[in-house]
């Protein structure tokens, strides 16, 4: 018994569908999942509504995007029902709003720094804008670039094109899915440089993503002792956004196993 719980589809940043995911899931093995799309919850309701077509059990989630300490920090929000993660929907509309207006703003930055033109309108209204969506339409537009390297020297953290995503706080951010009944966990701790975990407690956070892609045994081991001194959730996801990703894992790469995965499924549920 697998569960893994943070995945993308193509609702915000990943490459594929809901059904691919699905499919995908079910090539695993992985019978418990979550699909986590960045600021938006069409792509999660598709899923869980279509799981047991698949023999699968899905839990609503998101990502949503926050700041912290000048950095930029995401947390996962994991829902028991439907009507709890709706509840949401008035302030991701917001954090929509916030997402064009920057990938305008990169937009423009890349043509005055780079003469990199990029066209958004070639972009699915209904998708949430990304940085990677933004890569994309480089490489389709032609130029002679790989994505590590789009991110690196172009729209990474601190390159010229590049705009923070949210100035939504985290502390915010986990009381908005903490209001509408979700839980709220810290997504992959071991990537910030500017933030410790223990900085999150006094906000709420109810666990964090101890089990992730390129995670070391020691990050493991000591990310779980934390937990266990401040008796917080333990979770695990890929972070699936497309095959062979250099950033991300593959589907069921990473996987939350008993006793966590019962841990966090009761906690869910009550």
């Amino acid at each position: 018994m697998r569960g893994d719980f943070h995945m993308h589809t193509t609702h915000s940043d990943g490459s594929l569908s809901v059904e691919e995911i699905l499919e995908e899931l079910q090539k695993q093995k992985i019978k418990y999942f979550s699909v986590t799309d960045h600021d938006c919850i069409a792509g999660t309701i598709e899923a869980v509504a279509l799981a047991p077509k698949y023999g699968l059990v899905g839990i609503y989630g998101l990502e949503l995007s926050t700041i912290n300490n000048n950095e930029s920090i995401h947390i996962l929000g994991y829902f028991s029902e439907k009507e709890n993660i709706l509840k949401i929907e008035k302030f991701l509309k917001h954090m929509q709003e916030i997402r064009e207006k920057r990938a305008k703003e990169i937009q423009s930055r890349l043509k005055e720094y780079f003469n990199i033109e990029i066209d958004l309108g070639k972009l699915d209204p209904k998708v949430t804008i990304t940085r990677y969506n933004i890569a994309s339409l480089i490489i389709e537009a032609g130029y002679p670039y790989e994505r590590e390297e789009i991110f690196e020297n172009f729209i990474g953290d601190n390159c010229p094109a590049y705009i923070p995503s949210t100035k939504i706080s985290s502390e915010e951010g986990i009381k908005v899915i903490k209001d509408a009944g979700g839980i709220a966990i810290l997504a992959h701790p071991i990537l910030y440089k500017k933030n410790k975990v223990e900085e999150f407690l006094e906000y709420g956070i109810d666990g964090i993503e101890v089990f992730y892609p390129n995670a070391t045994d020691k990050q493991i081991i000591d990310n779980l002792a934390l937990c266990k001194r401040h008796n917080l959730l333990v979770t695990a996801g890929s972070d699936f956004h497309r095959f062979d990703d250099y950033k991300h894992g593959d589907i069921g790469s990473v996987s939350l196993k008993k006793p966590y995965l019962t841990n966090f499924l009761e906690r869910l549920n009550k």
